[in-house]
Parts: C-alpha cells; sequence; structure tokens
C-alpha cells in the first residue's frame, strides 16, 4: 500500500513539472527542449515591422499587431493611451482601437513587452509563449501549433475586454514542429541585416580621417595659424602628389628593368 501511494506521489509531481516545463536555453525567439527539438521563430518575426499587422474579424473590437522575437514601437503619432495602459514600445504585441467619429484620437497600447517573453510548455506537451505588459493589466500567450503546411499563421482565440486583460493568440507554423525544419540565422549572423566589414572599416577610416583635420585645424588656430596654414602638416600634403608620381614612376621603373634582364 505504502509503495503504491510513492508511485501515485511521484506520478503527480511528475504531471505538475511538465505542465510547467521551461526551455533550458531560450531567448524571444528560440527555445530548447533538448536533443533534437528546437523551436526557433527567428523565420517568423520581421526585423522592421510587425509581422501580424493589426490583425481583426467581426468578432473583435480593435486591431492586434504580434511580431515574434524582434520588439517594435506603434508608428502612430496620433494615438493615445488610456490610464492603466503602456505605450507600444519595444512591444511584442500591441492593441490599437480606433477613434470615434466625434473626433476622438485612436487609443492604442501594449499588450506584451518582447523582453518578457517565456516558454513554457503545457501538460499536453503544448508550447506556449507567454508576454507580461510590466505596469499594466494585459499580458498576452502565444499557442505555438504545429503545422507543417504553412510558415506562420495567426488567429486570435481571446481578445481584450473591458473585465479581462489577458489575451490568447494561436500562432501555427511549421518552427512549432518537434523536428524543426525553418530555423534561421539570428541578425547578427545574417549578412542582409547591419553592415559588412567593408563598410565598418570605410566609416572607421573616414570618421579618423575627419578626426583628424578638424583637430589638427582646432589645433593650428589656437597656435595663431591662418588660411591654408590651418591645415594640419600641409607640407605633406603639398608634396603628397609629387610622391605619388615619383612613386608610380619609379615602380614602373623596376618592372621595365625586370623585363630588359630576361632578354639579357
Amino acid at each position: 500500500m505504502f509503495l503504491k501511494i510513492c508511485i501515485l506521489f511521484l506520478f503527480v509531481i511528475q504531471i505538475n513539472v511538465s505542465a510547467t516545463l521551461i526551455c533550458t536555453s531560450q531567448d524571444p525567439c528560440k527555445c530548447v527542449l533538448g536533443p533534437g527539438h528546437v523551436i526557433d521563430l527567428h523565420t517568423v518575426g520581421s526585423p522592421d515591422r510587425p509581422r501580424f499587422y493589426e490583425i481583426t474579424n467581426s468578432n473583435i473590437t480593435g486591431f492586434y499587431s504580434y511580431n515574434p522575437c524582434f520588439a517594435f514601437n506603434s508608428e502612430d503619432k496620433f494615438a493615445t493611451v488610456s490610464k492603466g495602459n503602456i505605450p507600444c514600445k519595444n512591444a511584442a504585441a500591441c492593441l490599437r482601437t480606433p477613434g470615434s467619429e466625434s473626433g476622438e484620437p485612436p487609443e492604442e497600447h501594449a499588450i506584451g513587452i518582447q523582453s518578457t517573453a517565456q516558454f513554457q510548455a503545457s501538460v499536453d506537451g503544448t508550447m506556449e509563449i507567454f508576454y507580461k505588459a510590466p505596469g499594466a493589466r494585459q499580458n498576452l500567450t502565444v499557442i505555438l501549433q504545429c503545422d507543417n503546411t504553412t510558415l506562420y499563421h495567426l488567429s486570435i482565440n481571446q481578445p481584450e475586454t473591458s473585465e479581462n486583460g489577458s489575451v490568447v493568440m494561436t500562432l501555427s507554423t511549421k518552427c512549432a514542429c518537434e523536428k524543426n525544419s525553418c530555423s534561421a540565422p539570428t541578425p547578427d549572423e545574417n549578412p542582409s541585416h547591419g553592415l559588412s566589414v567593408g563598410s565598418k572599416l570605410l566609416i572607421a577610416f573616414f570618421t579618423i580621417f575627419l578626426a583628424y583635420f578638424i583637430i589638427g585645424m582646432v589645433w593650428n588656430f589656437c597656435n595663431g595659424a591662418h588660411g591654408t596654414e590651418l591645415v594640419p602638416n600641409i607640407d605633406f600634403w603639398n608634396e603628397l602628389p609629387k610622391l605619388t608620381i615619383e612613386g608610380v614612376a619609379f615602380t614602373c621603373s623596376c618592372f621595365g628593368r625586370k623585363r630588359s634582364y630576361g632578354e639579357v
């Protein structure tokens, strides 16, 4: 009898642990559950604007925007933020309510901040991402549904109401399947985002070059220089064209000597 009670107790503990399983390695975009089981939403997220922008239907009041992985800010400069809500900044998802016909501006607020993203698994093994809106009553749960037929599709299960600020969405994507077939490099690894090494070197060179002239001219001015004398190392820059021509002529003469030597 005692052995049966122990087995039952261990079984209950296992269920509770499974219900609150947190990924061993995660960021707002990637979750590692174990060997060969990785959820990576980099392909779904958009670094420029929300992947899902102002989604609505006849049963929903307002427009919902959601973007996995990358935080976004609202571009609506006329939208207001109601008391008790937080602005749509650094957000994972936002709700925008259009203004009234009487001329009132639209209202927009965040329902989840990207940096609060937390992956967790339910009892049935379904993965979810939970977002909070610190300082507000809103929160967002995005259910990740494995669907090998689509890269991404978003539906709203439970919209925000005046009584309930908990929003539930379902993201259907093949990226949520156990065998991840849509992993993508992070923005730092993707050459399409950011500057190349050559571009960074050119920017650094011209920045240093400009700083050299500005600091040098200021220094010469403080020492009483005027006109062309303000240019730092003016003698060197005057001689540079002549030195360049002499260097080219010397190089060409060296090649000419090699050819003559070969003929002899």
